[in-house]
């Protein structure tokens, strides 16, 4: 066998002997994915790359993601740290010695394996190859941005990188707080494309981890072998035959795909926008891992190479668009030569290393020019090139509203938009002495271009029309349609950015100056001329600064406050701007909208803030139907009034820049603070500020702004105090990476705390934090030591009612707590950590490492809905209506919400019936177990009862209310849940059950004489209560909870109850009910609902209310409530959902569509069994208007019987 293996190695090593000599390979990438994990200590597919491969300048040696398995690079302080960094030594270690390249990328294992900390593993492992320090080696993206990186591989290659798991992952990642060149996947698109235009004559390879055709697992294919033995796939030699149910995971995978899956519509999407833009460029290969295999696929004139081998095998199936496929370890290569050929080889690693497949590619010689495609809007006046002015609205998008349109739609600054404005004409050769386009930034419609004059100094050229969707935070992205977010558009105000300098200056605070130009169709824009040809636009300086110095991004500035505790940001500089913000109503504050210069003190350094993107300041809509919308979906959009609502909702976007940046800020501050603004910003500059925007716009709207501002500022003492207040009630007192003292006492005015740098010395001369907090406002402090060695100490003195959270963070930290304040401390066991003998601080300590995470950011607003209204109509019960309130709440590292309470009333007159429901769901009660609480109470509950069994037949001579029992019932639970991988929940707890019912309430009815149908009448009449215990588990992933078009719903729970008196006796049931959700088409125009479901009485005697029932009150459309009972009920139904057309009307926009569906129920009674199944059919219809609410209607047919239902709130087929 090693003579085998020595042999192969030969003849390899011949052929890349020759080709060297032959000397027709210009550059050579080595593609290994998925190798994340060492065999025996060993590995053989890197090991065959250094020894089979030319580690020369020509060689690019690219790793494709899931560099470590299975949850990326632990925390140092893991167990296995030590073993999973051994895994990532063993790939960045392959070039080492060499002038080749070695690039390595990120996948979705490394993000750990996506889950909610997957951010805090890709940031380790990054930082750990950089921390390497090895000179040919790259990590790409960095800081867990998206990309896309492009790397220039000789003169006719580039690669573009960027991180698929980004796109993918659910939870917390770089996004508009971050310093990412791209912060939205719309940004990520557009610059991917730009990449491939501008080397649309080369040899383009976007990489990523997750591949863009697959014929593997993840591609939904799978074999009749997984089909009858599906554990083979976790185990080869587990033959368990499990036909059929074998089959469940496998067809529901194809169709709905896992987050991981390209048939998932995150996925899917991915592949779409990404594949579009990546057009610009005629020849793009596609390289991959994921897959545990090797793939060559062909499709659409595209080639799509799957490297996945690294270290771990997977199957494949055959298919025609597959030129090759292997389940082997092993890597791909591509050699590019001199006369651009493109060439494709495989190696098998296994006992010995084989070329297993090697194909011609393509030649990019000869190379068709790509125009790109975008619309230039049409102006009268043509590009005249030495003409300095033009006359031109800022857009004709937004036209004055006439007629009708005016009492729904929003006029708000139309006007503004229409009106000629006379500008100057920007000319790239000439405006400023000349420039230089370097980059395109931005989305879809909000353009942005990089600049740099003939100095060196960057300039940004943006598009005055913008896309509002990058504005909306990301909490409540896809809460309304694009119909709605659309009319947002003329309720900013074109040149409201040239009216705030001014304003600022006043206040001394740095600025940029927007100046207002429009761009023609100048041939000197080159590639970006058609992106920025006839648009009003506004130049204005990159990175302002008083000396022209240099500025930080928000991120890099907060990553040095971390860093080091010398460093210190300008807190009342930041105060003053962002009091601007809420006078000028400027809702779009997040990290992404500020820079910040430094000043060096000579004990440290000082950044002071410079606002930028003023695009929002004056934003208003009037449009009524919008802000009665908005107000409760986005209540952030309030807009520019004469006075200031919610002015916690109108910060939403800056809620972790306050708490950063302002938390040193105590109430003399922001009074003084208040003060200086209003004294600053007089009625004078006010005017002169307006002044500043056209003329024809000014003699529309200047009187009005000029009156809201004044207003405005008026009402800034009680409005900014009132924001004072709501941002203190949780404060973070942060420390560095370096050691600090942290020291908390009582003053006459409140609890004091105060924060000192501490040297190698232990001198703690420098105080870097100092604020006293008042009971009444703050209600918790978290303190953050982060990295080395701090110590916290609370005088003995101290008594205050104020919860204090001490984050120790790595390193050995003192907890000096004398106090008896309400103290928990969080650190790590294994560390070397003191805490004071005697302390009546509450150990929170653990032996995981996330203990110390700092949750400085992720902030959430704690959010109360009402009323919540629902009406409804059924054939049972009658008319319906109800009203509801919910509450959530967010804490302390209580994800994904500390609490959502739920109260709902709901009535039925025509029944003389009412209900009241309440849920409560408090998590991390304990570490790992949520409480959930339930109550329910009807008077009466109106349930039908035709007699036990499944051959129940109405007499047809009663009418339909003779059916219907009536009585009173009261269900209280206390569960306790566990939760896995965010989806499913195990809980178990006691329940509590009342039942009662009066004679008087049933005269007429069929409980009137209980023992014609079989029942005692004194057992019927008498009160009942029972004690017991359920134990559930609840499956939930679907991706809407209003209206989903994939994922799955299953609830399985078992109840044991106790009677608590002589007529109420035991009883126990189990059940189970399914819901599948799968969009049958793309994009979702036919969503199938399929249900099945079983109970069964697992007790001897049961009571006729305990009966069950097929689909119990709501999974069935096609038969009365309760139609058939018994001791074991079963059911299926199939509902299909068919978007008809979409109403594109301002007034209600949504999707409207057809309902039909087919249920089957059967119930068994013993000594009554019957095989017969009841079938139910019907059709109906749904409207979802601004994906807010449902309106449905469905009429079911069941034998003689006709069921009747009508809707309008967030389900079809409302039941009381």
């Amino acid at each position: 066998m090693k003579k085998i293996a020595l042999l192969s190695v030969f003849l390899i090593l011949i052929q890349f002997s020759a080709e060297a000599q032959g000397d027709t390979i210009s550059q050579r990438i080595v593609l290994i994915g998925d190798a994340g994990q060492l065999t025996d200590g060993r590995h053989p597919v890197v090991d065959a790359v250094r020894n089979l491969i030319p580690l020369d300048k020509k060689t690019t040696i690219l790793f494709l993601g899931d560099n470590i398995y299975k949850n990326g690079l632990p925390d140092n302080q893991s167990g296995n740290y030590v073993q999973a960094r051994a895994v990532l030594d063993s790939q960045l270690s392959v070039a080492d010695g060499t002038p080749s390249k070695v690039f390595m990328i990120p996948g979705n294992h490394d993000w750990e394996n996506g889950k909610r900390t997957g951010f805090d593993a890709i940031i380790r492992e990054q930082v750990y190859v950089d921390y390497l320090g090895k000179p040919n080696v790259k990590f790409f993206p960095e800081d867990g941005c998206p990309g896309p990186v492009e790397v220039t591989i000789g003169n006719d290659i580039t690669l573009i990188l960027f991180d698929s798991q980004w796109w993918i992952h659910p939870f917390d990642k770089p996004e508009l707080e971050s310093d990412c060149g791209a912060k939205t996947k719309a940004e990520l698109v557009n610059q991917i494309g730009e990449i491939a235009a501008r080397n649309s004559k080369k040899l383009v390879i976007l990489a990523c981890h997750h591949p863009f055709k697959s014929n593997g697992i993840h591609g939904g294919f799978f074999t009749l072998k997984q089909h009858i033995f599906p554990f083979t796939d976790i185990k080869k030699s587990a033959y368990i035959p499990l036909p059929i149910i074998g089959s469940i995971y496998p067809i529901a995978r194809s169709i709905f795909g896992t987050p991981q899956d390209i048939k998932h519509p995150n996925y899917t999407n991915m592949i779409t926008e990404v594949s579009e833009a990546v057009k610009a460029a005629p020849n793009v290969l596609f390289v991959s891992g994921h897959e545990h295999n090797l793939q060559h696929i062909r499709d659409s004139s595209y080639n799509y190479i799957v490297s996945g081998g690294g270290c771990k095998q997977s199957r494949t199936s055959k298919s025609k668009r597959a030129l090759f496929d292997s389940p082997s370890f092993g890597f791909g290569v591509l050699e590019i030569s001199k006369n651009k050929n493109v060439t494709l080889t495989f190696y098998t690693v296994l006992d010995s290393v084989r070329k297993a497949y090697s194909t011609t590619l393509l030649n990019f010689s000869k190379i068709p020019e790509v125009v790109l495609d975008t619309a230039i809007r049409e102006v009268d006046v043509p590009y005249v090139r030495y003409k300095d002015t033009i006359t031109i609205s800022a857009s004709d998008k937004f036209p004055v509203l006439k007629g009708l349109n005016t009492l729904f739609r929003d006029k708000s600054y139309r006007s503004e938009w229409s009106v000629p404005v006379n500008m100057k004409i920007f000319k790239m050769t000439s405006t400023h002495g000349g420039f230089v386009p370097t980059s395109l930034g931005g989305g879809e419609q909000t353009r942005t271009l990089h600049l740099k004059d003939s100095k060196g100094k960057e300039w940004v050229l943006r598009t005055v029309e913008k896309d509002l969707h990058h504005t909306i935070p990301d909490n409540f992205q896809g809460v309304l349609p694009d119909k709605i977010i659309e009319q947002y558009g003329p309720a900013a105000h074109p040149y409201a950015p040239m009216a705030i300098p001014m304003m600022a200056e006043a206040l001394n605070i740095t600025t940029a100056h927007p100046e207002l130009f429009f761009v023609p169709n100048d041939p000197a824009f080159g590639f970006y001329r058609p992106l920025f040809a006839n648009k009003v636009c506004m130049l204005e300086e990159r990175y302002p600064s008083p000396d022209n110095t240099d500025t930080k991004s928000t991120a890099k500035v907060f990553g040095k406050l971390l860093e080091e505790n010398d460093h210190q940001a300008d807190e009342h500089v930041v105060l003053r701007a962002r009091l601007l913000d809420m006078l000028v109503g400027d809702y779009e504050r997040h990290f992404a909208q500020w820079r910040w210069g430094t000043v060096d003190t000579g004990k440290g350094k000082i950044y002071y803030p410079i606002p930028k993107d003023r695009d929002q300041a004056f934003f208003y809509s009037d449009g009524k139907l919008l802000k009665f919308i908005t107000t409760r979906a986005m209540p952030f959009l309030k807009g520019f009034m004469n006075r200031m609502p919610d002015v916690d909702w109108l910060n939403y976007s800056a809620r972790d820049f306050d708490r950063v940046f302002m938390a040193e800020m105590d109430a003399v501050d922001w009074k003084k603070a208040i003060a200086q603004v209003q004294e600053s910003l007089t009625d004078t500059l006010f005017r002169k500020a307006i002044a500043q925007m056209p003329p024809e716009t000014v003699a529309l709207d200047g009187e009005t702004l000029f009156n809201k501002l004044v207003k405005r500022r008026n009402l800034l003492t009680q409005e900014g105090m009132n924001y004072y207040r709501f941002i203190s009630k949780k404060v973070n007192v942060i420390g560095s990476n370096q050691k600090e003292y942290f020291k908390l006492s009582t003053t006459n005015e409140g609890l004091q705390v105060r924060v000192y740098a501490r040297s190698k010395r232990n001198d703690t001369s420098f105080l870097m934090y100092n604020r006293i907090f008042h009971p009444s406002v703050t209600k918790e402090i978290r303190l953050f030591g982060l990295n080395d060695d701090d110590i916290f100490e609370i005088d003995s003195t101290v008594r205050s009612v104020i919860k204090i959270r001490v984050i120790g963070g790595k390193g050995n930290d003192t907890f000096n707590i004398r106090g008896r304040s309400e103290a928990l401390l969080y650190d790590l066991k294994s560390e070397g950590n003191w805490i004071k003998p005697g302390s009546h601080a509450k150990n929170r300590f653990s032996a995981d490492p996330p203990v110390n995470d700092n949750t400085i950011l992720g902030f959430n607003y704690n959010k109360t809905s009402f009323p919540q209204t629902i009406f409804g109509y059924n054939s049972d019960d009658g008319f319906l209506w109800g009203a509801g309130i919910s509450r959530k709440t967010y804490g302390f590292r209580n994800l994904p919400y500390a609490s959502d309470q739920r109260f709902r009333f709901l009535a039925a007159p025509d029944r003389k019936g009412v209900q009241l429901n309440y849920s409560g769901e408090f998590n991390h009660i304990t570490r790992n177990l949520d409480v959930l609480i339930k109550g329910y109470y009807a008077s009466p509950v109106l349930r039908n009862f035709y007699g036990l069994g499944n051959q129940t037949v109405p007499d047809a001579t009663k009418r339909f209310g003779f059916y219907q029992t009536r009585y009173k019932m009261l269900n209280m639970e206390a569960l306790f849940r566990h939760r896995y991988f965010e989806k499913m929940q195990l809980m178990i707890g006691p329940v509590y059950q009342q039942y009662s019912a009066k004679y008087a309430d049933n005269i007429g009815k069929v409980l009137e004489r209980p023992a014609q149908i079989g029942l005692d009448s004194a057992n019927i009449y008498s009160h009942k209560s029972y004690l017991g215990l359920k134990a559930a588990m609840h499956f939930d992933n679907r991706n809407n909870e209003l209206f989903p078009s994939r994922g799955i719903v299953w609830h399985n729970e078992v109840l044991s109850q106790f009677g608590l008196k002589s007529g109420s006796k035991y009883f126990s049931r189990i059940s189970s009910d399914m819901t599948v959700y799968a969009s049958i088409n793309d994009p979702q125009r036919v969503i199938a609902v399929m249900r099945v479901g079983v109970a069964k009485i697992l007790s001897k005697n049961y009571e006729f209310f305990q009966a069950v029932s097929p689909g119990g009150e709501e999974y069935l459309h096609g038969f009365r409530k309760n139609r058939y009972l018994g001791k074991t009920s079963t059911y299926a139904s199939m509902e299909l959902r068919i978007r008809l057309f979409n109403i594109k009307s301002y007034i209600i926009p949504g999707n409207v569509g057809l309902i039909t569906f087919y249920d089957v129920a059967h119930v068994t009674v013993k000594g009554a069994e019957s095989k017969d199944l009841h079938t139910a059919y019907g059709v109906g219809f749904y409207v979802m208007p601004y994906k807010l609410f449902l309106i449905s209607g469905t009429f079911g047919f069941s034998g003689k019987e006709r069921v009747r239902n009508f809707t309008i709130g967030t389900k079809i087929n409302l039941t009381y």
